[in-house]
């Protein structure tokens, strides 16, 4: 099954075997439930008739058949893939993992690590700096962060390291975000090899025999109530994470400033549930051993 939003109203109604238009929180969703090759032609057809601005993939029809449609489209519909909203909560996702190795953010130092992109609000940096007890800023765009350093100085007092040292910077991070590197771009840096790597934009598997640490590439959510309920009216297998970013999606995301985000977020009450790496969900466990948590200690605590 497939979602697309809609813009342009159409009544409920049969369009092709196997597709269907009908109304979804005042919008109109485009379902598919048929893998055949007519069916995928007939998909592009419609999602360029109705000008669909971006469409949600079910569980069962990720892989090829998303790759296929992808490539039929060449660009102008969005494929929600639950990276920008792992954008948005990627400081809920730093302290999801703190919380979990029993450990005090305000007592850490954070990295976190992206190139030069005009596009990259650097206002996401502004939570991280006001609750970490450090924040270390590792990039190639030192010009547009002296900027920042010098402001956080000069009206709050309040002093970040900049650096793009590929040998020291991130010798010995513990946490490090991951804004836009990839894996090629990643492994320029000598890391730390015990670090959590928090990875946002880009997939990274970190395969150097020298690193044992965790790479984080994904993430899962707990929706309240009334989205479970809208999300189960349409039906198929969809990931939880995909389907809110759809939501906020069509709430024009893209012109909101990142604080509306946030508040939109908090108020929806949408919480981390998990965390996924290379090879599926990352237990508690990975994470203690990483950072040396006596488990059994902490269960006699609880």
């Amino acid at each position: 099954m497939v979602i697309g939003y809609i813009k342009k109203e159409q009544k409920t109604k049969k369009l092709f075997r196997g597709i269907e238009i009908r109304c979804y929180d005042n919008n109109y969703v485009i379902t598919i439930c048929d893998e055949k090759n007519r069916v995928k032609k007939k998909l592009i057809k419609y999602i360029r008739k109705f000008k669909i601005e971006a469409i949600v993939f079910s569980k069962e029809l990720e892989g090829d058949f998303k790759n296929e449609i992808i490539q039929m489209l060449q660009g102008g519909t969005r494929i929600i893939n639950g990276k920008k909203l792992m954008e948005y909560m990627e400081f809920d996702i730093i302290k999801y993992i703190l919380k979990k190795v029993q450990t005090n953010i305000n007592q850490e130092e954070i990295y976190i690590v992206f190139k030069k992109d005009l596009n990259l609000d650097l206002n996401f940096l502004k939570v991280f700096i006001e609750n970490f007890r450090m924040t270390n800023i590792v990039t190639n765009d030192i010009e547009r962060l002296k900027n920042v350093q010098e402001n956080l100085l000069e009206n709050d007092s309040i002093l970040i390291s900049v650096s793009n040292n590929k040998k020291k910077a991130l010798k010995r991070a513990k946490y490090i975000l991951n804004i836009n590197l990839d894996k090629a771009e990643l492994e320029k840096y000598k890391i730390n090899r015990e670090a959590i790597i928090v990875n946002i934009r880009e997939d990274v598997k970190l395969d150097n025999p020298s690193f044992s640490g965790i790479n984080v590439n994904y993430f899962g959510i707990d929706v309240p109530d009334e989205y479970s309920e809208q999300f189960e009216e349409i039906g198929g297998n969809f990931d939880l994470v995909k389907m809110y970013e759809s939501i906020l999606f069509k709430n024009n995301l893209q012109k909101m400033k990142i604080e509306s985000v946030y508040e939109r977020i908090n108020k929806d009450g949408i919480k981390v549930s998990k965390i996924i790496g290379n090879n599926g969900n990352i237990s508690d466990e990975e994470l203690h051993k990483i950072h040396k948590v006596d488990l059994d200690k902490m269960r006699n605590l609880v």
